[in-house]
């Protein structure tokens, strides 16, 4: 059996715990780095996600590739150059061409108006980049009347971006849904966000009411769900 007098011992003591300091110095670097990769992967993922998205579920079952269009993403404010889509005219500003939408809208059968956040918007079956570059887009095969009428809309980034103050929302806002069967007035009862596979508020429902549907900021995997009861 060896004998180690007490300096030895302290010696390899001391050893020892420097070797165990940097293992867990090295070990904690990598964690830090893993999570700053992370971190950048996933914003880099939600501005691709946002800015130039290339899917949009429709519901839980179905998967609508976004048809390919020349509609180029832009930021709010700034002047549109190349646009070939139906409605839109070169060197317009996001502020003119909702404005102009409006204006529009006021003249059609179906449209929505939401009072606080000065909304006045088109509507239009689908939610493709054609549909959404110009009007609040109806969710295919859900519907238009009784029940659950789901919408959705741009909220930021695009030359149209109807629902970007949907956010600000607060409980007993009204909403107003024009059809050519009539009008009715819906009271908020409901903002918050959801995941982007929880298709649960865009079923039909007994009850009459609007759900509207936008994409948050730096989120991609999650989505703003606002949802108001018909008032009676």
């Amino acid at each position: 059996m060896l004998n180690y007098n007490r300096p030895c011992i302290y010696v390899i003591s001391s050893i020892v715990s420097i070797i165990v300091c940097v293992l867990l110095c090295i070990l904690l670097d990598i964690s830090i780095f893993y999570s700053n990769h992370e971190i950048q992967e996933n914003t880099v993922s939600s501005i691709i996600h946002d800015k130039h998205p290339q899917y949009l579920e429709l519901s839980k079952i179905n998967i609508i590739k976004l048809e390919d269009t020349f509609f180029k993403p832009m930021q709010i404010g700034s002047i549109y150059e190349e646009v070939t889509v139906d409605g839109i005219e070169s060197g317009v500003t996001t502020n003119e061409q909702e404005k102009r939408m409006r204006q529009e809208a006021m003249q059609s059968d179906w449209r929505i108006e939401i009072p606080k956040i000065g909304v006045i918007a088109p509507i239009k079956t689908g939610t493709t980049q054609t549909v959404l570059a110009t009007a609040v887009g109806h969710f295919e095969n859900t519907t238009t009347w009784n029940g659950n009428v789901p919408l959705a809309g741009h909220n930021r980034g695009y030359l149209c971006n109807f629902f970007k103050d949907i956010k600000s929302l607060e409980i007993g806002d009204n909403i107003i849904y024009h059809t050519e069967k009539g009008e009715r007035v819906y009271k908020v009862i409901l903002n918050k966000i959801i995941k982007q596979t929880d298709w649960s508020y865009v079923q039909n429902t007994e009850d009459n009411r609007i759900t509207l549907i936008t994409c948050v900021e730096n989120m991609s995997a999650y989505r703003r769900c606002v949802q108001a009861v018909q008032v009676v």
